[in-house]
């Protein structure tokens, strides 16, 4: 529980982009630091009030569009990705974003005057160009700095985010191996029923449900 809520949240302490050099890792740290000013302003703004359904839309709509789900999702279904059909895998990019979605946005309730500070960044690879930019989130008393790492790909001239790791466990892995326990046991049918008649509940299939 405690995982998936730090994931959640080290996600919805990002904003809006600019475009950035794709051979410059300094352009993924802008952005992220761009990103985290942005979103922190509008939690700040409502800190001690209810998380309301406008403000989890207001931070989605700054969010969300700079996330890579198309790549999220085939790195998530890994091998299961190409045993999909075209339309398989659309349907799977839409409600893996609907989950991701309704948990992040879950995840606002854990938002409690959070800090945090950028530690480096480096070039992962060149083609495609992929960049990781460190951060800590300093919890204030509450509880000992978190490590944070964004992974970022560089497409369409804007940086993406596809992956996220906190405390050394990976977002991608976590729901691969949750969605990959169903696939094996049950087919991929199944796993994409599952995730329908999950819409709008709040969790997700499988184990990842359950840490959630």
């Amino acid at each position: 529980m405690r995982q998936i809520s730090l994931i959640s949240l080290a996600f919805f302490l990002l904003a809006w982009t600019l475009p950035a050099a794709a051979e410059d890792t300094q352009g993924a740290v802008a952005v992220v630091q761009q990103l985290t000013n942005s979103v922190l302003k509008v939690l700040r703004s409502n800190d001690g009030k209810p998380i309301t359904p406008a403000v989890k839309k207001e931070v989605a709509d700054i969010v969300l569009p700079h996330m890579d789900f198309t790549t999220m999702s085939q790195y998530v279904m890994a091998r299961y990705w190409r045993q999909m059909d075209p339309a398989q895998q659309q349907e799977f990019v839409v409600l893996f974003k609907d989950l991701l979605v309704r948990t992040y946005s879950n995840s606002l309730n854990h938002y409690h005057g959070q800090t945090v500070k950028i530690t480096g960044s480096q070039q992962i690879s060149q083609n495609p160009p992929v960049a990781q930019v460190n951060m800590v989130i300093r919890q204030n008393g509450s509880g000992p700095d978190v490590p944070v790492i964004y992974a970022l790909l560089y497409i369409n001239n804007s940086w993406r985010i596809y992956n996220t790791y906190i405390d050394g466990v990976s977002m991608v892995l976590n729901y691969r191996q949750s969605f990959g326990q169903i696939v094996a046991s049950r087919g991929i049918p199944a796993l994409l029923q599952d995730m329908k008649a999950k819409d709008g509940m709040g969790k997700a299939p499988g184990k990842t449900a359950a840490a959630a």
